[in-house]
Order: structure tokens, then C-alpha cells, then sequence
């Protein structure tokens, strides 16, 4: 760590078996993987459409929907089945393997939904009213060979910078718009004994967006579709290198908060941190403005909470306007449901799922649907940090999901824990990529 990091505020903070278990016992909520015949099974009751879902910030539009959905169709049932996020991939991965399931899955696309695809787990979506709401960027993660198999169910996530106005007017100083104009601001909030980033890096996923911004800043999004597409030696490239570079050049900067590898982002220290003025700047999902502001709503009703996006990078080949993030959760149909069901979950989608009202419940949290439809809603509501994540989606010739979602459990396993010793500087950039390489020949 640096001298001049130490003169900085502190931060303190405060399996597979398993989802075999639990798949087999059948009880409550869980999915049931035994005695049903015929097509897809959650293990309802009566003859009800499953659906699974995850617990989170946006779940209660899941049920909100459903409940619509029956009270309207009550001879097309669907019945909503929650889980938390432990495990959950385990258990879907063992059910469709069993060739039964929910009729409707829970999933995040990329690499995971892909290989669902491939192995024929999951139909495609078909229904233009379906489809054409979504803004193209959003979608981009659940096509294959130019089919659609998923729908957006909860709002975009593009990582932005959030950053504390307030300051950055102390200090004299306006949001970086190139890295190296990020790199010169560490000194300049360092003199005034604020951190320049807030970072929660106990949790790790909070650093994989450095990584994968400045790669794609750097080279492009073709380097990381070559470690997607399982390309020998694909970590190789020279973007990769220079990437982690950078990010270890700002570590040693101090560009970090002290003690960031100890802050888990489910505490809400590294969200206080910005909202406290002892953090000028947080790299991070979209999603964190709401929770700031349900922590912090006076800051955010100053105008103090600001957002720019990712800098671009000097010499780079990579468009700026590009995006990494989530685009979205998404559901997707299950292959082995029955006719009947697949035609009750794709109506329901159709109708329940990013109607006027279900968009109206992401926005009352502060979060942004990926449908072109929420436009009028953001605009009545007077949403200034709603139209810039829109704007940034639209504009984003790539929205690239987050790496550790992108790429199989093992690999993002892998990869979180190597960037990991990046960051607290107990590896080198050549490590890291040797590292990574073998994941791609284990794969």
C-alpha cells in the first residue's frame, strides 16, 4: 500500500450436494425432480404452470405479476416458486438434467443459458409482443444463431460511475471522461484526505468491472468473445495485459479506499462511503443509485448523487459508448413443458410481464426497465438518472454481461479469485493470464 494511501480515512466493514438434497426432497418451495411424467415439473401443486424465481430488489413485480396473471386467467394457473441466489444454478442445472424443471426458469443468459441451448433445455421466444419491447442491447446476451431465449424481467444494470458532487465541487475538480484523467484525480482528493474510490472488494465481483471496461477500452469486445468462444489462449491478448497493468498502477496509486479488500458491498459501507463524502467516486452496477438513495435520501434529493459513465481510454480500439454490466435478469422457457404450459407462461410474458404496470414498479424503485415502452413513463417522472442509463443502452453498440456471468461457474470461480490477488497486488499480470489460459484448456 502507498504512503500516501495510509494518510487516507479508514474503512472498516462491518453445493452441488447440497442442491442435490434439496432437489430430491421436494418439500415447501423447492423443486421436486421425481415421479412426474410428461413434461416440465416444479413441483406444484394441481396442474399449475411453474415458475422459478430469485429473491431480490425487484421480485415482488414477479408475484405482483403472477397474481394479475391469475386472477385474470384462472383456468391458465401459474404458481410462482422463490429462491435465494445459493445454489440456485445447481438446482436449475440438476432439474433440467432430469428433464423436468420449472415451465418458466429464472436465468441470466449468457455462457450458462447458452450451453442450455446447445443441449436443447430451453425453446426459443417467438411472440413479437414479446420481443420488439425491448431495447436490442438487452437482448443481446440471450441470442443464439439470431434466436431469442429469454425475456427481460427486472431492470438494466450497466455499471456507471457514481460519483459525490458535492466532492468534487470542494475540490475543484469535474468527472473523468479518459482513465487517465481518473489516474490524475487520485492525487487531488488524496491531498484532501478522501478516498478517490470506494470499493467493496471482500465481495470481489465489485472489481470484475475494472477489468472488463478496461479490456474492452483497450482491445475491443472480440477479446473477451475469443474467451467466450473457448479460443486457445484467449486471455493472451495484449488488452488483457495492459488491463490488469492499469488497474494495479492505480492500486498503488492509492486510488482505492483503505482496507477496501475487507468491505463486502452487502453491508452498504461502500455505498455510505460516497454518500458520507469520505469517497469522491464508485465504479459500479446501476442499480447501487437506488439503494443509495433509500439509505441516503436527502443526498440524493440535493442532486449530489451523480453518474458519467466508464472513461474512455487513450489509444484504445474499443468504442466508449460500449456497456458492461447485467442487461437483465430474463425468463425463459422451459423445452420439456408441456404444449399447454408453454403457451400459458409465453402468454403471460406476453401480457403481465413489462406491461405498463410492471414497468411502473421498477421505476418506483429507482431502477430502469430495458424496454423501449418505459421511455414515456421516465420522461413523466422526470427520472434524469433513469434517462441517462437508457441513453447510455440505446446509444451501446455492445452490452457485454458481467464476465462472471458470461463465462461457465468454474471459470468465473477462477477469474474472481486470480483478479483478486491482482488487486491486492499478490500477483502479476503474467500470472493472471497463465492462470486464465488453463481454465480455457480445462474447460
Amino acid at each position: 500500500m502507498s504512503s500516501t494511501t495510509a494518510r487516507r480515512v479508514r474503512a472498516t466493514a462491518a453445493v452441488i450436494g447440497a442442491a442435490l438434497a434439496m432437489a430430491a426432497c421436494g418439500s415447501g418451495t423447492q423443486p421436486q425432480l421425481g415421479g412426474a411424467t410428461g413434461g416440465a415439473t416444479g413441483g406444484g401443486s394441481g396442474d399449475a404452470a411453474i415458475v422459478w424465481g430469485l429473491e431480490g430488489g425487484q421480485s415482488d413485480s414477479y408475484q405482483a405479476a403472477v397474481d394479475r396473471w391469475n386472477a385474470d386467467h384462472p383456468d391458465q394457473p401459474i404458481e410462482l416458486q422463490m429462491f435465494g441466489n445459493e445454489g440456485y444454478k445447481d438446482k436449475l442445472r440438476i432439474a433440467l438434467g432430469a428433464g423436468q424443471g420449472p415451465d418458466l426458469m429464472f436465468s441470466w443468459g449468457g455462457a450458462a443459458l447458452q450451453a442450455y441451448v446447445d443441449e436443447g433445455y430451453v425453446d426459443p421466444i417467438e411472440d413479437p409482443a414479446i420481443i420488439d419491447r425491448h431495447l436490442p442491447a438487452v437482448l443481446d446476451t440471450v441470442t443464439f444463431d439470431g434466436k431469442v431465449y429469454g425475456a427481460a424481467i427486472n431492470n438494466m444494470q450497466p455499471v456507471v460511475i457514481l460519483y459525490n458532487d458535492a466532492v468534487f465541487r470542494q475540490v475543484g475538480a469535474t468527472p473523468p471522461t479518459t482513465w487517465d484523467e481518473l489516474v490524475e484525480l487520485v492525487p487531488v482528493f488524496e491531498a484532501q484526505g478522501i478516498a478517490p474510490i470506494a470499493l467493496a472488494g471482500q465481495s470481489k465481483w465489485p472489481q470484475l468491472p475494472y477489468l472488463g471496461y478496461l479490456v474492452d477500452r483497450i482491445g475491443g469486445p472480440e477479446v473477451f468473445d475469443a474467451v467466450i468462444a473457448n479460443e486457445p489462449d484467449a486471455w493472451s491478448h495484449p488488452a488483457v495485459t495492459q488491463a490488469l497493468t492499469e488497474i494495479q498502477d492505480l492500486v498503488e496509486a492509492g486510488g482505492f479506499v483503505d482496507d477496501y479488500a475487507s468491505i463486502a458491498y452487502e453491508t452498504g459501507a461502500a455505498d455510505a462511503l460516497l454518500y458520507t463524502g469520505r469517497a469522491a467516486m464508485m465504479v459500479v452496477l446501476s442499480q447501487a443509485y437506488s439503494n443509495i438513495k433509500n439509505a441516503a435520501p436527502d443526498f440524493v434529493e440535493a442532486g449530489d448523487l451523480k453518474a458519467v459513465p466508464f472513461p474512455a481510454y487513450d489509444g484504445g480500439t474499443g468504442d466508449p459508448a460500449n456497456l458492461v454490466g447485467n442487461p437483465s435478469n430474463f425468463w425463459s422457457v422451459n423445452a420439456a413443458a408441456t404444449d399447454e404450459h408453454k403457451e400459458t407462461v409465453t402468454a403471460f410474458l406476453a401480457e403481465q410481464v413489462m406491461n405498463d404496470e410492471y414497468i411502473g414498479e421498477i421505476l418506483d424503485r429507482s431502477a430502469v426497465p430495458g424496454v423501449t415502452t418505459a421511455r414515456e413513463q421516465i420522461a413523466e417522472r422526470d427520472d434524469a438518472f433513469a434517462g441517462l442509463v437508457v441513453d447510455l443502452t440505446e446509444a451501446a453498440p455492445h452490452f457485454q454481461l458481467s464476465w462472471d456471468q458470461a463465462i461457465t461457474p468454474s471459470q468465473a470461480e477462477q477469474l474472481t479469485t486470480h483478479l483478486d490477488r491482482i488487486f491486492l497486488l499478490q500477483s502479476t499480470p503474467e500470472e493472471f493470464v497463465a492462470e486464465m489460459n488453463a481454465t480455457l484448456d480445462a474447460k
